[in-house]
């Protein structure tokens, strides 16, 4: 989340977001990608953790939210909402499945379907 804090020129932008958190290297490699697909139902259960990673995600939101509409980033901010969860639960999906194929197929949907909450 670090990273995607901003996203000014020479950043990633919402749609390099979306093509890095769902590539087939995030998925295989957990330990080493964001800690939302990986870790989210323990952050859950721990107070401490939980208003920690909430700190994060609200900075990750307000940043993609401003960047369709720097003016107004409230305006955006469903979107960007939208466009997290969709990012966290297609790579936690398609970690969870045993078939390859449906895996990478989930994958493939899951940059469309996030692609529509891109600027």
């Amino acid at each position: 989340m670090a990273r995607c804090r901003t996203f000014q020129p020479g950043r990633p932008g919402p749609e390099d977001l979306v093509r890095a958190g769902l590539s087939a290297g995030h998925r295989g490699h957990p330990g080493a990608g964001c800690p939302s697909a990986a870790l989210l139902d323990e952050i859950g259960r721990q107070d401490g953790t939980k208003r920690a990673y909430t700190d994060g995600a609200r900075a990750l939101i307000d940043a993609i939210a401003a960047r369709p509409a720097p003016e107004d980033p409230r305006a955006a901010r469903g979107k960007a909402i939208g466009l997290s969860s969709m990012l966290v639960g297609t790579v936690q999906l398609s970690r969870a499945l045993s078939d390859r194929r449906l895996a990478d197929e989930t994958l493939a949907q899951g940059i469309k379907n996030a692609l529509t909450f891109t600027p």
